[in-house]
């Protein structure tokens, strides 16, 4: 994918609802986080299963490097709102594992990444409706 079909796909972020109590996580993609989208693409079109990169490397890659791309300091909180935009825009099928993030076009490996964050979300709506219990 190049650059500016990338960069197109960037500007045109819909406003999604940030998350109650997460708001300064989860609110939406800065200016400097948008210029690094294109770059966090290719990066991990580089990671396979075999090279895979963890998040504290990635953030810390790109704060070494802040002044040349020209922006503040990065997270991981903000990270994952990238990864999570990289893969809700259907740009690139990205894992996250214990090892760390990559790129796969195995079937079964896409279907265990879907497991996994099915799992994350029904294991939060269990907590959710526990609490429910109290109101």
């Amino acid at each position: 994918m190049n650059y500016w079909l990338i960069q197109a796909i960037v500007n045109q972020i819909k406003s999604k609802k940030m998350i109650t109590n997460f708001e300064e996580i989860t609110k939406e993609m800065t200016e400097d986080e948008k210029k690094l989208v294109p770059l966090i693409i290719k990066g991990l079109s580089t990671k396979t299963k075999v090279n895979p990169i963890k998040a504290a490397d990635i953030v810390n890659a790109i704060n070494e490097n802040k002044n040349r791309y020209g922006i503040k300091l990065f997270s991981e909180p903000r990270l994952r709102k990238i990864i999570n935009f990289i893969r809700s825009e259907g740009i690139l099928p990205v894992m996250g594992t214990s090892n760390g993030y990559y790129i796969t076009k195995d079937r079964n490996e896409l279907e265990s990444q879907i497991e996994s964050l099915t799992q994350r979300a029904e294991a939060i709506m269990t907590s959710a409706n526990g609490l429910k219990k109290f109101l």
